[in-house]
């Protein structure tokens, strides 16, 4: 049979449903019947039949028999043991959007098909197993494999709209399906790079994180971009390339949080969120709990967890939101998160220049074969993903987070370049090596710089001051930033680089602040503090 598969879907009482037969994911007939009677099943098939001649007759009416059963059979009683039941592997639980395993590379795809006069969304499974084939079925509940261990999808996604996240075209994924190559993975990442240089002054060394957002789920973290620079720089507009590259993008600047988490727990994807500075309002307990959700998602199962009505009471609903994402904004990102982001600043076009000026969807098919090839990559490489996290030769002098949030970026560039990319990993190496280096100036925002200064002037001095006569010292010298400040905030602040309080005759004050202390801050921060260097065990004066 053509790939021809009929899904049914209740359509009232007594048994009723709507039958659909689609092949290669496009209905071929709709009808409303009652499976359970022989004499619909006949009606349905011979109509189908007229409809596509070619089809073979013993698999339609296997299917139908099978589909008749199904609805027939009654739900056996839950186990009164409930702890009788066997448990399962959550290893073996997979994302419904998107999953690799050793065995078979997954992706499901959503369609628009009709039922009668009506729209109906849904979802197909395509499958590239580890022998070569490839396979697509409607969304099931699990997949068995050939060593009869089962992976179960989880969640169940929603029923997909016609509004939904531009994906891959029916026309690519009969070509896929019918056996066309796997698109030459250098051609891939040129022509990302060369859309992206088009209309924007994007580095090249990044374009790698757009084909990142297809193959994270092998790795157990991914970093975010943090897309920075001035008003009228660009920002906006590489959020709109993404929209339209990036794995199954979601673009928000409002979105509430609870629209957030279940958003991603039901389809996962790509998140653009512009107009990030809002993010350090951490007094507005919904920028907060997106704060929360953000600072959790670059790591495999994280999760936002909250509180959601049950009944007259409540119950704990975790949420998952790993995945790749996208930050931009002017103002700078609250401390942790930025930590977990790889920093990307851009700057405004030069007088003259085209780029603001040219039309991002002027070519929609060039786009579509873009994100058609994205697709089929990501499918065909299952086993070449799973691969990559391994490879720690790609990452130079690199170490805790840094290792962490390069080591993907850096392991697919050696991959495209292995592909016939050359040249690219050695770049991309050399941007992560500047970027690490630049980014010790900005580990520490410059309210903290002036009050490590303090402490380094006052011990200089042999005295010990009180949180209270920094915070004085500190208006004195810069009173628009410290303004607002308390001393119980210069304190928080301070402890923040290990420089704590003692209590000396009813004073907390900063009296055990050593030379290696300060010289530790200096070192590790890359903040001048006017410090000599002192070998190792010496104190100096």
């Amino acid at each position: 049979m053509s790939n021809v598969v009929l899904i049914c879907t209740r359509a009232g009482r007594n048994g009723k449903v709507q039958l659909t037969a689609l092949r290669d994911g496009q209905p071929l007939y709709v009808d409303t019947v009652t499976l359970t009677k022989a004499a619909d099943r006949r009606r349905f098939f011979q109509a189908l039949m007229e409809k596509a001649p070619d089809l073979e007759a013993e698999e339609v009416e296997g299917q139908l028999l099978q589909l008749a059963a199904e609805l027939a059979t009654k739900p056996e009683r839950e186990p009164a043991d409930l702890g009788a039941l066997p448990e399962l592997d959550v290893s073996n639980i997979i994302r419904p959007e998107r999953f690799v395993t050793a065995e078979v590379s997954g992706l499901s795809v959503p369609a628009i098909t009709t039922i009668g006069d009506k729209p109906v969304g849904r979802w197909f499974l395509y499958l590239r197993w580890a022998d070569g084939r490839r396979e697509y079925r409607p969304f099931p509940p699990a997949i068995d494999l050939p060593d009869k261990r089962r992976l179960w999808i989880y969640p169940t996604p929603s029923e997909p709209t016609a509004s939904g996240p531009r994906g891959w075209s029916a026309e690519a994924r009969k070509r896929w399906l019918a056996g066309e190559p796997a698109p030459d993975p250098a051609e891939v990442f040129k022509a990302v790079a060369e859309r992206f240089a088009y209309h924007v002054d994007f580095p090249k060394d990044q374009a790698p994180g757009v084909v990142l957002t297809y193959c994270f789920h092998a790795w157990d973290a991914v970093p975010y971009l943090y897309i920075g620079g001035p008003l009228g720089s660009g920002k906006s507009r590489v959020f709109e390339l993404l929209l339209r590259l990036a794995f199954r993008a979601l673009a928000s600047s409002n979105m509430s949080a609870a629209a957030l988490f279940r958003t991603l727990h039901a389809q996962g994807g790509t998140l653009l969120l512009d107009e990030a500075e809002r993010l350090k309002q951490t007094q507005d307990p919904g920028t907060a709990e997106i704060l929360s959700m953000l600072l959790a998602g670059y790591k495999r199962g994280g999760q936002a967890t909250r509180l959601e009505p049950a009944g007259d009471t409540f119950k704990t609903v975790s949420f998952d939101v790993y995945g790749p994402k996208a930050l931009a904004c002017v103002a700078g990102l609250p401390p942790a998160l930025a930590s977990r982001c790889i920093l990307i600043i851009m700057f405004r076009a030069p007088p003259g220049s085209d780029k603001p000026r040219r039309r991002i969807d002027a070519d929609p098919a060039g786009w579509q074969r873009l994100r058609d090839d994205l697709h089929a990559l990501a499918l065909d490489h299952g086993p070449t993903w799973l691969e990559l996290p391994a490879r720690a030769d790609v990452c130079p002098a690199m170490s805790g987070r840094d290792w962490e949030l390069w080591q993907p970026l850096l392991a697919l560039a050696a991959w495209i370049e292995s592909n016939g990319a050359g040249g690219l990993l050695e770049l991309v190496q050399r941007h992560a090596l500047a970027t690490i280096d630049a980014g010790k100036d900005d580990q520490v925002g410059d309210a903290d710089e002036i009050l490590l200064r303090l402490p380094a002037e006052r011990r200089a001095n042999r005295e010990t001051p009180s949180p209270g006569e920094i915070l004085k010292a500190a208006q004195e010298s810069e009173p628009t930033v410290f303004r607002q400040w308390s001393a119980k905030g210069v304190a928080n602040a301070l402890k923040r680089y290990g420089l704590r309080t003692v209590e000396v005759h009813g004073r907390k004050v900063y009296s055990r602040v050593t030379l290696a202390d300060l010289l530790r801050i200096q070192a590790t921060y890359g903040v001048a503090l006017g410090l000599p260097e002192q070998p190792d065990g010496q104190e100096g004066p």
